[in-house]
């Protein structure tokens, strides 16, 4: 009894002791508000919706109600189709960069600032490797415009505070708010040219193309896609690091075009029996089965052979992630890059400075004529840098369906798809531009076309 007593009292000096002290955190805590308002504030003027109008050609039989109007024929007409986005100004002038998706085939851009200011905007070029896009707003003044500072997205770091800013849904500017999920995340689906800021930040059609920033409102990312079965956000979002979108808007505002690094080496991922009998210490990395004479894999000194192991500080796993890490480093563009490999049992440390990507052969391009299953194609003679785009091995031989026409012609349903690979026309192999020419030059009822479509070859019979 005398324990419940003591208890008891004792019971009612903490009661009494703790109600002015949870009074006071309660107090202390409703003082205290957490908030990126200022952050927003300096991001939020530069962050811009982007309205793109685009004309689609359909047939006028295909449009309700005419068809018992007008015989059937290819007499085409008009249909305007619109889409909206989000894009961020990066400089004074008025140069906006957003996905290119948002104004793909664009034959109007209107821009709307936060203000409610309304520009007309013209495509001053374009990235389809990052899906990135750089217009100009025309100004009818020399007034200067909001604009974003970038940040630097090399050092985010995961759980760091980010707010992507946009145009969901189109509803209208918003800010969603979410942490940094992953760096450097590979999403083949969106590019495998870049290494995305992944985010649970609440990104949704509409917001393509708008700002990730950071907690001092410094363009970190441009945002970019989702993974989502449905459409809307599931806190799995990816942004395209600031890092590349300056490059590519200072390339695109200096050049006109991107400019990108190249390798020049090809190879394929360290097996166990490789790593066993190379007595490496651990099974990684990517050996070399090629080397390009001129290249810069080639002027470093490397060789058929040797197992690349790290390049520019990242780990080198396989020939996909050697890829990627090569194009996602254009700040690494004509600078020596430390390169760590393995050759002869001895790990081993050099450099290697990237260079600009080859052009591409465009003046090998031929367009098809006659009357044959590719007639109106674009074709073109693969070259080193082509080959490294498309994934191909370096020494691959042949040629690529380079365009499409942009209407059906003749009654030939088109077979082929822009990428395409032609290896062989009616059992002729297929080398150059003027052999796909050569091999079409026939009458006949049927043709035979073997391809090559993202690494599958497919048998194709048309008639």
């Amino acid at each position: 009894m005398k324990k419940l007593v003591v208890w008891g009292l004792m019971g009612v000096m903490l009661a009494s002791v703790a109600q002015p002290v949870l009074a006071q955190a309660r107090q202390d805590m409703g003082s205290v508000r957490v908030t990126f308002a200022h952050a927003v504030a300096k991001a939020e003027p530069a962050v811009v919706n982007i309205y793109a109008a685009r004309v689609n050609r359909a047939t006028l039989a295909q449009e309700p109600g005419l068809k018992p109007l007008i015989p059937q024929d290819n007499r085409m007409m008009d249909r305007i189709a619109k889409s909206l986005g989000s894009g961020v100004i990066v400089k004074p002038e008025g140069v906006v960069v957003t996905n290119l998706h948002v104004i793909q085939g664009a034959q109007a851009i209107k821009v709307v600032l936060s203000d409610g200011r309304e520009f007309a905007a013209k495509k001053v070029g374009q990235d389809e490797k990052l899906d990135l896009a750089v217009l100009q707003i025309e100004r009818t003044s020399n007034e200067r415009l909001p604009f974003a500072s970038f940040g630097n997205s090399e050092t985010l770091r995961v759980g760091d505070v980010v707010l992507a800013i946009g145009n969901p849904f189109g509803i209208g500017q918003s800010v969603s708010f979410g942490i940094v999920s992953a760096v450097e995340r590979s999403a083949a689906a969106l590019s495998p040219y870049a290494r995305f800021i992944q985010t649970d930040a609440p990104i949704n059609p509409g917001n393509s193309g708008g700002a990730l920033v950071d907690s001092t409102g410094a363009l970190v990312g441009v945002n970019s896609g989702i993974f989502s079965k449905s459409g809307a956000s599931n806190g799995i979002g990816f942004a395209i690091p600031a890092t590349l979108v300056k490059r590519v808007v200072e390339d695109i505002t200096t050049t006109g075009y991107v400019v990108r690094p190249w390798f020049g080496a090809e190879g394929q991922a360290v097996t166990p029996s490789v790593a066993k009998e190379l007595n490496m210490p651990s099974v990684t990395g990517v050996q070399l089965t090629g080397v390009l004479p001129g290249s810069p894999a080639f002027t470093a000194g490397l060789r058929r052979g040797d197992v690349i192991l790290k390049l520019g500080g990242g780990t080198v796993e396989n020939p996909a992630d050697l890829n990627e890490q090569v194009l996602a480093m254009p700040n690494l563009l004509n600078k020596p890059t430390p390169l760590v490999y393995w050759r002869d049992g001895i790990r081993q440390e050099t450099t290697v400075t990237l260079t600009a990507m080859p052009e591409r052969n465009t003046g090998s391009q031929v367009l098809v004529k006659g009357y044959n299953p590719l007639s109106g194609v674009t074709v073109e003679e693969l070259s080193p840098g082509l080959n490294t785009e498309l994934n191909l091995p370096l020494s691959t031989k042949g040629v690529i369906v380079a365009g499409l026409p942009n209407e059906k012609l003749g009654a030939f349903d088109m077979p082929v798809k822009d990428g395409d690979l032609l290896m062989a026309i009616n059992g002729s192999t297929i080398r150059t531009a003027a052999d796909v020419q050569s091999a079409l030059n026939s009458s006949r009822s049927e043709w035979e076309l073997r391809i090559m479509r993202a690494g599958r070859v497919i048998n194709l019979k048309t008639r």
